[in-house]
């Protein structure tokens, strides 16, 4: 549905490029996020369910401690690599601007998105 609605942008190319290379970007930057949200969602329930309610807290904490340790790195390394981040999908010098632009929004989104995953188990 994206694809066809971006017919009705003025470079529908430029922009179904650069969207594609940050939809790219964030599910694979978000696998991280993810995967430590379903360890420690079993990790509290198992502890939880033994009666340790301060060690299900405590996974907690640490897995928040670990998403926002890697937000903070991947944000570091998406806003270093802003300008050539781009590169490594295309050499249309206006998708790489583009998506350089971009970049510098999903890597303040990513550090609070990482945080909301294990936070909310989603």
């Amino acid at each position: 549905m994206t694809v066809l609605l971006s017919s009705l942008l003025p470079n529908p190319k430029l922009e179904t490029s650069v969207l594609t290379i940050n939809l790219n970007t964030c599910s694979t930057i978000y696998m991280i996020p993810l995967g430590l949200s379903a360890v420690v969602s079993t990790k509290a329930s198992n502890e939880l369910g033994a009666g340790r309610p301060r060690a299900a807290y405590l996974a907690v904490c640490v897995a928040v401690a670990m998403v926002a340790t890697e937000g903070i790195l991947a944000g570091i390394v998406m806003i270093l690599g802003h300008k050539v981040w781009g590169y490594f999908y295309s050499k249309d010098e206006q998708v790489v601007k583009y998506v350089g632009e971009m970049l510098l929004l999903i890597a303040a989104s990513h550090f609070v998105d990482g945080i909301q995953s294990v936070l909310t188990d989603e």
